[in-house]
């Protein structure tokens, strides 16, 4: 510092430091030199002993040991730079000369060789003269390779590697610290590692047993402060738009608490969902929600829900990145180690997991059911809420939920009238009346293969051919609401014959179509097709067929929720299906009376045949 400060003569410094001229000059110029990464050593190369330059052989230097070949292998390659381009091509998969996907040390070592014996290098020379042909040289090249080019090298160790290598890990933060609980929420759907059963009855009413496909959990959690605030189950093989939007109707909704029937679980005192344990909270709405581009999250039906009804917007983030929402990813491996890997129907994390046992028996074998799942769950996401963080500094995330309420900071909550249950699985549709006086068609309207009437539509002739907007609930259709162009209300309109009397989703209608279609089903005016969709799909469970149980259980888990809804639907819509309930008991009333007069007609007709019948030979 006193040279390049020029404090004091080279004779000056001599005596303050000791230094000679000569070794001043050698160390100012290792100072200045500049290292690999185009930065000058600095006082980094006063370090003794400190190699800057990387050693280069110097084969006319009368000092050369013959018998050592220390930098023979980088000369060998600056003298032949196509078996140095050969090397590093094999090694990061580059121009693909090969198609091994990732090429082991010891196979380009023997390509190596050969392009050696190629470039005509006689036995005597390096890497002929050595014991192993240069393989150790080659094993630290390819080291030094790997390390120089990081993101290319991780290629050879999996899809996974690849990503975190290039997508993470350098650069700024991309994501912005948020401290406003519900902010950014982030959602993701995960398939459960376990296998459940389910028990149906058959029509004979025989209790079976069978085995469900692997199914879905959905959740959403606050980034804010790590506390889930949604879930739901999805029994699909994949899941659907409707799935999504239950999930968050869960987040929204006040949360009631289940009910436990497992012996011996119970909930954590310190656990619980955020609008059980702060009443200020419910009804709370997020204003980011934090999508991957998985194609129900692309559906018309989230998009105008989240937009219209919650006020969201969605950042659907970069394809196949799992690491720009990474909170939502490390709680699914947490709710997996923590709970479905510990349990004896687990499949473990890969078909080689030590864990996986017979999954499939032992789920039959202990009855381990859905509504099990169920209670499980609930319980394993309460209690989650209510422990230790380390992501928070070792916080609950009800805890930190707490204290920025405390500092007032609460969350957006959705108008009053929008708080309708009915609202989140509602899109809306055109359509256009239908109907011909010429014929006697009193005016209707055709949705998914299904007429829909009312008392008032059947008196409106005069909108025949008019476009009118429907609102649909894809998780009932037995009813849908009808507004005019001028956004006059025409009312409910309910599905004719017996479609009105048990809920049935829009899914679930589409297979009872597609099944009509190949033939498969057929039903008449009086009879329910979710009746006989049932039937169908519990001839396909008996005979092993795993998707027929899922779908089996979606149906009745369609008709169980419906009925506990049933109070809480509006007046209007719940007289509409009352009254669809009568016009189906009237008609079915009808049609026993010419059941029985037929029977008596037929009887009648049997004592005539019986009293005049001739006897012929």
């Amino acid at each position: 510092m006193l040279y390049f400060k020029r404090e004091g003569t080279q004779r000056e410094i001599h005596e303050i430091t000791g230094v000679s001229p000569r070794n001043l000059y050698r160390l100012v110029s290792r100072c200045i030199e500049i290292d690999e990464n185009g930065v000058p050593w600095g006082f980094r190369a006063l370090i003794p002993y400190k190699t800057l330059k990387k050693y280069a052989l110097n084969v006319i230097n009368k000092k050369h040991n013959p018998s050592r070949h220390t930098g023979e292998f980088k000369l060998l390659l600056n003298k032949y730079p196509e078996i140095k381009e050969l090397i590093d091509d094999l090694y990061l998969g580059r121009n693909r000369k090969i198609l091994e996907p990732a090429m082991k040390p010891l196979n380009i070592h023997k390509r190596f060789v050969d392009a050696c014996k190629d470039n005509k290098i006689s036995l005597t020379q390096y890497p002929f003269n050595t014991d192993r042909l240069g393989i150790r040289s080659l094993y630290r090249y390819l080291q030094r390779l790997g390390q120089d080019n990081f993101g290319k090298a991780s290629i050879r160790y999996g899809h996974d590697a690849e990503q975190k290598s290039q997508k993470s890990g350098k650069g700024e933060q991309n994501q912005p610290v948020t401290r406003t609980p519900f902010q950014r929420v982030q959602f993701d759907a995960h398939r459960i590692d376990g296998v459940f059963a389910v028990q149906l009855i058959t029509p004979e009413g025989d209790s079976v047993v069978k085995v469900l496909e692997r199914f879905w959990i959905l959740t959403l959690i606050d980034v804010s402060t790590r506390c889930v605030i949604g879930k739901s189950i999805s029994l699909n093989k994949e899941y659907s738009a409707s799935d999504v939007m239950t999930c968050i109707r869960n987040a929204v909704m006040p949360h009631e608490k289940m009910t436990l029937t497992i012996d011996g679980l119970s909930f954590n005192e310190v656990g619980g969902y955020h609008s059980e344990v702060f009443p200020e909270l419910e009804w709370s709405v997020f204003d980011v929600i934090c999508f991957d581009n998985a194609k129900s999250h692309l559906a018309n039906l989230v998009k105008d829900r989240l937009r219209n009804l919650l006020g969201c917007a969605t950042n659907l983030g970069p394809v196949d990145l799992p690491m720009r929402r990474g909170i939502i990813e490390r709680f699914f491996q947490t709710l997996e180690e923590n709970g479905f890997h510990r349990l004896i129907n687990t499949t473990g994390s890969n078909p080689n997991d030590p864990r996986r046992k017979n999954p499939e028996e032992k789920a039959i074998q202990y009855k381990i059911t859905f509504e099990h799942l169920k209670e499980l769950v609930e319980v394993l996401i309460s209690n989650y809420n209510g422990t230790p963080h380390g992501g928070i500094y070792h916080q609950s995330p009800l805890e930190l939920l707490a204290k920025r309420i405390t500092n007032g900071i609460i969350p957006r909550q959705l108008e009053k009238l929008k708080r309708s249950e009915m609202l989140f699985l509602q899109t809306t549709i055109i359509r256009t009346i239908r109907g011909s006086i010429k014929n006697g068609k009193r005016p209707y309207i055709q949705y998914e293969g299904v007429e829909y009437r009312s008392d008032r539509l059947s008196h409106s002739a005069h909108l025949i051919g008019t476009d009118i907007s429907l609102h649909v609930n894809v998780d009932d259709l037995r009813t849908i609401k009808a507004f005019l162009p001028d956004g006059s209300e025409i009312g409910y309109l309910t599905a004719v014959g017996k479609w009105s009397l048990t809920a049935h989703t829009l899914q679930m209608r589409k297979a009872i179509n597609q099944l009509v279609l190949r033939r498969l089903i057929h039903y008449t005016h009086w009879d329910d097709p979710i009746f006989i969709y049932t039937n169908y799909l519990m001839n396909q469970a008996i005979n092993g067929k795993k998707k027929a149980a899922n779908k089996i259980t979606h149906v009745q888990e369609v008709i169980k929720e419906s009925k506990a809804t049933s109070n809480k639907v509006s007046q209007e819509h719940k007289e509409a299906l009352d009254q669809a309930i009568k016009t189906n008991e009237a008609l079915e009333n009808a049609r026993q009376i010419v059941r029985e007069e037929k029977e008596k007609q037929s009887g009648s007709m049997d004592d005539f045949l019986t009293k005049y019948k001739t006897i012929t030979f």
